[in-house]
């Protein structure tokens, strides 16, 4: 029998039950989360460019069990916190237009020195002796130091950011959806929020060269709130360094577990873009999101009411053979990836893909000549998330820089 649910997915062949789901219930109801699920490419990605009748909202509803709009009624932005991502247009274009400020190209070609400096600087500490994680030594690390850097913060204080991400991850859409907030949760998120509070109030007074104060430092009225800051960079921390954190390990998963696309990639650095697109389609870091019907439907002959929350799996998506061919479940960097949704698509497209994207082409440049040639994945284990989807370790045998 056909059995999914969004939040109850450990220990299972993840990909397969989305074969499933595609073939046997292209809509599923999935009872314990109360969502019904898209599972097909078109029905996902045309649901993601549909902002008439389908609300972002539900973001905010189902990871955080928070009020949302009603019918045709969207979630005002006075009342969703700076959570872009539960936003729909027009509000949504409004703040779009305020937080890319901070994530021009201008501003990301700037960055990219400080990521190459970062990851040297990591990856200087695998001594060559011993197997060096590249979860905890690389991809845990790299992306919650940038936004440190982001948002003008100490770099000792990277470890608190990570930490606090974690909880975050944890409650939104890990273990902590089950157990109950605890209280190490609970004191994570008012420290968060607390931290960046002063920081905000700080930049309004005192500005600097970072995003805390491009956010806050009106252009005409186009500013945001203080409330709206605090979410917005709360919202970057989390989902920013989850999602280039778990596509740094996938990608590197990847070409460990197919060698001769680890070879091609050794010898040919300039196809490193095309692995992170593949990765992003074959194995995205972000599994699902979340959006309400604002008026009744029909899909695929079941009766979607109003107010109804979906799922729409944007990993099964990535892998329909009816929009990637017979070989959708391979791995091939070769593949034209063009309408991938592994950061979304449409109005709620990533607005950090720029730099998650950047972020990992430096882990693989600098990552991938000094991994032994021997180095195999082990049997996985999941980070503590439904929603996202990456490994807690992944050690690889490496070269000492000496060596390469």
């Amino acid at each position: 029998m056909l059995q999914y649910d969004p939040f109850v997915t450990s220990g299972t062949d993840l990909y397969a039950l989305y074969e499933r789901l595609r073939d046997e219930a292209p809509v599923y109801w999935a009872d314990g989360t109360q969502t019904y699920v898209f599972s097909r490419y078109d029905d996902v990605a045309s649901a993601l460019a549909d902002t008439d009748t389908f609300s972002s909202d539900a973001m905010r509803g189902v990871l955080m069990g928070a009020p949302t709009g009603s019918g045709e009624q969207r979630l005002p932005r006075s009342e969703a916190s700076g959570m872009l991502v539960a936003v729909d247009p027009p509000d949504h274009s409004e703040l779009r237009r305020i937080v890319s400020r901070g994530f021009t190209p201008r501003k990301m070609a700037a960055w990219h020195d400080y990521i190459d400096q970062t990851v040297r600087a990591l990856l200087a500490e695998a001594s060559g002796d011993e197997p060096f994680d590249v979860v905890s030594g690389l991809a845990a690390k790299l992306p919650v130091r940038v936004i440190t850097e982001l948002v003008g913060a100490d770099p000792a204080d990277a470890d608190r950011f990570r930490a606090w991400a974690d909880a975050m991850t944890r409650v939104m859409s890990g273990s902590a959806r089950t157990s109950g907030l605890q209280a190490g949760e609970a004191l994570a998120m008012f420290q968060l929020a607390d931290d960046l509070g002063h920081r905000i109030d700080d930049r309004a007074e005192n500005p600097r060269d970072d995003l805390l104060t491009t956010l806050v430092r009106a252009h005409g009225e186009d500013v945001l709130s203080r409330e709206e800051a605090v979410g917005f960079a709360a919202l970057l921390l989390f989902a920013g360094t989850e999602t280039s954190t778990n596509l740094i390990g996938n990608a590197v998963a990847a070409l460990l577990a197919h060698p001769i696309e680890l070879e091609r990639v050794r010898e040919d650095e300039g196809r490193i873009g095309q692995v992170i697109e593949e990765t992003l389609r074959w194995d995205p870091p972000v599994q699902y999101v979340f959006r309400r019907t604002m008026r009744a439907i029909e899909r695929h002959g079941v009766q979607l009411p109003a107010d109804a929350n979906v799922t729409l799996l944007l990993g099964s998506a990535n892998r329909d053979p009816r929009r990637w061919g017979d070989d959708a479940d391979l791995f091939d960097p070769d593949r034209d990836t063009a309408g991938h949704v592994g950061f979304g698509f449409g109005p709620h497209f990533c607005l950090g893909a720029a730099l998650a994207r950047a972020e990992t082409a430096s882990a693989l440049e600098h990552l991938l000549p000094r991994i032994d040639r021997g180095a195999a994945v082990g049997d996985a284990e999941w980070i503590d998330s439904m929603q996202f989807r990456g490994r807690r370790r992944l050690q690889v045998a490496m070269a000492a820089i000496a060596e390469f």
